[in-house]
């Protein structure tokens, strides 16, 4: 017997199905492989046989609804399954309605707010892949429409909006860019990126660990521990390692209360940071949550 990660990509693939379908449904059928896979029902037979070759303990088959159901107290998944990976199928329309879910009983994602135009997305891509400047047109919340010239280094994104991450010569400095505030972009193909600007950015190369903990204000938060089990905390403590550049937007995101005191109030802020010197000299640190001047 074939180890299973010696079959081919399409049948391995067809394979890790068969499983995902039984752990998160808890139970597969043929039908499931020839919808999904455009297969044969003799084809679906074959991937079912052989799954039960490798892992013949996870499922059996209900002689009345002829469906191979999981074997719960058996049963040792083939496939290593991230949380990740796994909320990302979920969230797939043909899985989900697979698994039967809908939109008042699934999976429901906030909607985005704003998405980046796909032109210009893909003019920033290219120019990130082929390291070459930006000619822009851009729409900044206290300056205006301005035309500047970008070398661009990488993309990232808030939760809320997609960055661009880039030097601009003319002010000599690096800055984060909101993509859906570019009007125009144009790859400068006469004009390369060269390394040394990747190596100084400073905020970006540079790393910053976050120790997040329940926030400390009984008003805010009353069981820590409720907390400390919610965010999977060891000794009490999220340890999170992110690039200075990013570090202010996403403490916002998350709500976390970046005070020396603790000071801020409201349920909202059910974490603080309590590491807040790891922020000294971040150029981001505006944007957290107690050191915003918006806030």
């Amino acid at each position: 017997m074939k180890d299973i990660n010696e079959v081919p990509k399409n049948v391995h693939d067809r394979l890790e199905y068969i499983e995902f379908m039984l752990r998160f449904r808890g139970w597969v059928s043929r039908s499931d492989l020839t919808e999904r896979f455009e297969l044969g029902e003799a084809a679906a037979t074959r991937d079912i046989r052989l799954y039960r070759e490798h892992a013949e303990q996870n499922l059996a088959l209900n002689q009345k609804t002829k469906k191979y159901e999981i074997c719960e107290n058996k049963f040792k998944p083939l496939f290593a399954f991230s949380i990740q990976r796994a909320l990302s199928k979920l969230r797939t329309s043909k899985v989900a309605e697979s698994l039967g879910l809908s939109e008042f009983n699934g999976v429901l994602n906030p909607p985005r707010l704003a998405y980046p135009d796909v032109d210009v997305l893909s003019s920033v891509t290219r120019a990130i892949s082929s390291s070459r400047a930006l000619k822009v047109t851009y729409k900044a919340l206290v300056s205006g429409k301005s035309n500047k010239l970008l070398y661009p280094l990488a993309i990232f994104d808030n939760g809320i909006h997609w960055y661009l991450r880039a030097f601009d010569p003319s002010k000599k400095e690096y800055r984060s860019y909101v993509l859906t505030r570019f009007v125009s972009v144009e790859i400068d193909h006469d004009n390369p990126v060269k390394g040394e600007m990747k190596l100084s950015d400073h905020q970006w190369n540079r790393m910053v660990e976050l120790e997040l903990v329940p926030h400390p204000n009984k008003r805010n938060v009353r069981q820590p521990d409720t907390i400390s089990h919610d965010f999977n905390m060891e000794g009490g403590k999220l340890k999170l390692t992110v690039r200075a550049a990013v570090a202010g937007y996403w403490l916002r995101h998350w709500n976390v209360d970046c005070t020396e005191d603790h000071s801020l109030e409201g349920f909202h802020y059910q974490l603080w940071l309590c590491n807040h010197q790891t922020l000294y000299n971040v150029e981001s640190r505006s944007l957290a949550p107690g050191l915003s001047e918006y806030q």
